[in-house]
């Protein structure tokens, strides 16, 4: 523990009034339209350094004089510290105690989460580092293991930290329903964060949107399987007895929104009355036209629940810097533990840089005040950009029809062209026109490659989206009208026949569109080129074939869920058997999240509809007095809402042995299982593991004694103790299921029997009294599909 002396003594400690104040600009409301009622409470990032100590002393001293402050939506309830030890250096338990007594004397609570290095994490070299930085400690970290901390490389040590400090924050936070997280990242970590991205090219390779920094406000990095911790929990959250956010209306709001209603009823019927509703006609002809050209003689699907919430972090003290952190921990007598490997030019990139601008006079061009205002700019420009691009996908209703329910876009394409700014005040000439043209024309290209990237936002299994300066050639495909002028002519031509083509895990493939301005689009036969405009099916890129991923790779998505466990099953017949509980949420191909509860006795892997499967299951579903109007039902769903190869992008469970007894309602149990000399046996846990000790196996051993690649299935063997022959029986079942399986183990195709497409809601018959699941679609931009609604909405009234 140390107390330093003033940076500056120009230095002020930070007010009380000005804290909260960044504190509410960093964290505006997440549901601006919901109600949030009950306290929750925050969680702070706390290494220890300075900066997250003065963060925690703002912390209590805005609490004290604001008790209902609100952060986001909620009011605050309280703030927790959550300190991480890394088990980097010698003493590092005893500081994080030290911490958390510090803590407790400002009146925080705190928790101390020593970080899990997986066995398996190691990292090339030799060397020591500490990832634990200046008080931004924020991170994750969860592994499979909890080794011992590994040695290596300082920066790669300090990547894996970061990456596992995140996990292990998403993992906690989400148990403990705090959503939101406070970083005490300042304005000097702002300056070398600009600083480092000018040196590694941001300016070339990311544009403008490189030079940003680090935003006030973000998702929590490195969770993105994690259920409640990346976008996700607000379906669960909502069904809690007390949400985050309550969004149904007040009492007062659902009388404002009756007299509304009554409103709009009127003016329909006034304008119904005076004979103007056939701009309303039109539009319903022409969407029962679209339904009748896609085959809708499909029952409609339920739409899946998308998700929302998350975690996010904020970072309050961005617009202070470290020395005014000093400042007021000084004043106020907060003591902080400073970590001296940060001042180590040798060590990392950062801690160079920041050696370099303490002690060498750099450029003006390179000083702290130069680069903070160039991530200012970059990110007003930025944001800017963001907003023209919203502004243009709801005002030319770009976004059609979206499907969660298989995860595809329709999407209409505006015709962008670049026109010379009007100057009325005096007369144009070439020259200004042509450098005019041209400025708006790389305006726009910009606007259009956002509008892409949101595009991509809906559809794409990829965590990150393809970044603006790598869409331009889409730009060229999807707006020819924005092309180069030199290669004008070759994007009109490739524009009156374009190619479908694949990015970011999207498959684009066209279709015409000759409708009019606001119609919905025509299949119809294409328009001459100078008439028609281009719409999009957006999908999910099939699977590459395993054949050509690299050595190692599996290019097949596949998430294997455990069967009944025997307890539940043992010693009653199936009709009995009790449900599993639920299974925590897995991300499955990046777009939908998905969990099952089950009563099988076999293992049930989530994977690609296979085509192999198809037949199989299309015959199941054709059983039965009601079959072939199921099947009916079934075909014409694949065909209006999954065409061609958008079907086997889909989920689907299989199970991975045979459930025809389940199915049938027959036995599973052997029959010789039920001889009468087990009588004198027990039938206890405890007996059965005397079993399995004397018997020398573990269950999982291979038994040479059995021939698995024999035609006649391995026979039950009586050994006298019942629930350990049952074991080895269900064993010996499924391994000779598995030799006989020509792709098994081949992880990159289904095994068993097809048995669910659970975002299509079709099944075998009987299989839900066995099977359960629920599939939600991830978090999107609900905000833009509802404002393309209501501006359609508002061009059928005009």
């Amino acid at each position: 523990m140390s107390l330093h002396p003033v940076l500056h003594r120009t230095a002020q400690p930070i007010a009380v009034s000005e804290f909260i104040d960044a504190l509410r600009a960093a964290a505006p409301p997440r549901f601006p339209h919901g109600r949030a009622v009950y306290h929750r409470r925050v969680g702070m990032a706390i290494s220890g350094g300075v900066d997250s100590m003065a963060l925690a002393f703002l912390c209590a001293e805005a609490r004290r004089f604001h008790p209902f402050m609100r952060i986001s939506d909620a009011p605050t309830g309280g703030f927790t510290g959550m300190v991480i030890d890394h088990g980097l250096r010698e003493g590092s338990g005893e500081e994080a105690k030290a911490v958390g007594k510090a803590l407790v004397e400002m009146g925080h609570r705190y928790q101390i989460w020593p970080l899990r290095w997986p066995e398996a994490e190691t990292v090339p070299g030799s060397g020591s580092g500490s990832g634990s930085g200046s008080g931004s400690g924020s991170g994750s970290g969860s592994g499979s293991g909890s080794g011992p901390a590994p040695t290596g490389l300082p920066s790669a040590l300090e990547t894996t930290a970061r990456r596992l400090r995140y996990r292990e924050f998403g993992l906690r936070l989400a148990h403990l329903r705090i959503v939101t997280l406070l970083l005490a990242h300042h304005e000097d970590d702002q300056y070398e964060t600009v600083l480092m991205r000018l040196l590694s090219g941001y300016g070339l390779n990311g544009g403008i949107r490189g030079l940003r920094g680090m935003r006030a406000a973000a998702d929590l990095p490195e969770c993105q399987d994690i259920y409640g911790a990346h976008q996700s929990g607000f379906v669960d959250d909502q069904n809690e007895p007390m949400p985050y956010v309550i969004m149904r209306p007040s009492r007062l709001q659902r009388r404002y929104m009756k007299m509304e209603f009554r409103e709009d009823m009127r003016l329909a019927a006034s304008v119904l009355g005076d004979g103007a509703g056939s701009n309303m006609d039109r539009q319903w002809r022409q969407w029962t036209h679209l339904h009748q050209l896609l085959g809708h003689s499909a029952p409609p699907l339920a739409p899946l629940d998308t998700e929302d919430l998350g975690i996010v972090a904020y970072r309050p003290l961005l617009p202070f810097a470290k020395e005014r952190l000093v400042a007021t921990c000084l004043a106020n007598n907060v003591p902080w533990f400073e970590d001296h490997t940060n001042a180590d030019p040798t060590l990392t990139m950062r801690n160079a840089l920041r050696y370099v601008a303490q002690h060498h006079a750099l450029p003006q061009a390179l000083q702290k005040p130069a680069i903070l205002q160039l991530a200012a700019r970059c990110d007003a420009t930025s944001r800017q950009h963001e907003a023209e691009a919203r502004r243009l996908i709801v005002r030319h209703g770009v976004v059609v029809r979206f499907n969660t329910n298989v995860g595809t876009i329709v999407a209409r394409l505006p015709r962008l062209q670049a026109k010379a700014r009007r100057r009325p005040w005096r007369r144009g000439t070439d020259s200004y026109a042509i450098a005019s043209a041209e400025r708006r024309r790389l305006y726009l290209r910009t606007i259009a490659a956002l509008v892409v990237q949101k595009l991509l936002g809906y559809v794409t299994p990829e965590t990150n989206v393809t970044p603006v300066s790598q869409l331009q050639g889409v730009v060229d495909t999807l707006f020819p009208g924005l092309a180069d002028p030199v290669a004008k002519e070759t994007a009109a031509r490739a524009a009156a026949d374009p190619k479908a083509f694949i990015i970011c895990g999207t498959h684009f493939m066209p279709f015409v569109d000759n409708s009019a301005p606001g119609a919905w689009p025509s299949l119809s036969k294409p328009a001459p080129p100078d008439r028609y405009t281009r719409s999009w099916y957006l999908a999910r890129a099939p699977y590459a074939s395993p054949e050509r991923a690299p050595p190692g790779v599996t290019t097949i998505p596949a998430i294997r869920f455990q069967s009944l466990a025997l307890s539940y099953r043992w010693n009653c017949p199936p009709s009995q058997w009790r449900w599993s509980s639920w299974s925590r949420w897995n991300l499955y191909d990046g777009r939908f999240w998905v969990r099952i509860r089950t009563r099988l006795p076999a293992n049930v892997v989530l994977q690609p509809f296979d085509k192999e499967h198809s037949k199989p299951f299309r015959e199941a579903l054709a059983a039965g007095p009601s079959g072939p109007g199921r099947l009916s039902a079934f075909l014409a769903t694949l065909k209006t809402y999954a065409p061609g190869k958008v079907r086997y992008t889909l989920p689907a469970i299989y199970a991975s042995s045979d459930v025809s007894f389940a199915l049938d309602g027959g036995a599973y149990w052997p029959e010789a299982s039920a001889a009468e000399n087990y009588a004198e046996y027990g039938e206890d846990a405890e007996d059965a593991a005397d079993a399995v000790e004397g018997a020398g196996g573990d269950g999982d051993a291979k038994d040479d004694r059995v021939d698995y690649t024999s035609d006649e299935p391995p026979p039950f063997r009586n050994t006298g103790h019942r629930q350990f022959d049952l074991f080895t029986w269900e064993r010996d079942q499924r391994r000779f299921e598995q030799a006989h399986r020509k792709q098994w183990p081949d992880p990159t195709r289904p095994p068993g029997r097809l048995l669910v497409l659970p975002t299509l809601g079709a099944h075998i018959p009987g299989i839900e009294d066995w099977l359960q699941w629920e599939v939600r679609y991830r978090k999107v931009d609900r905000g833009v599909l509802d404002s393309v609604q209501v501006a359609a909405m508002e061009r059928m009234y005009s």
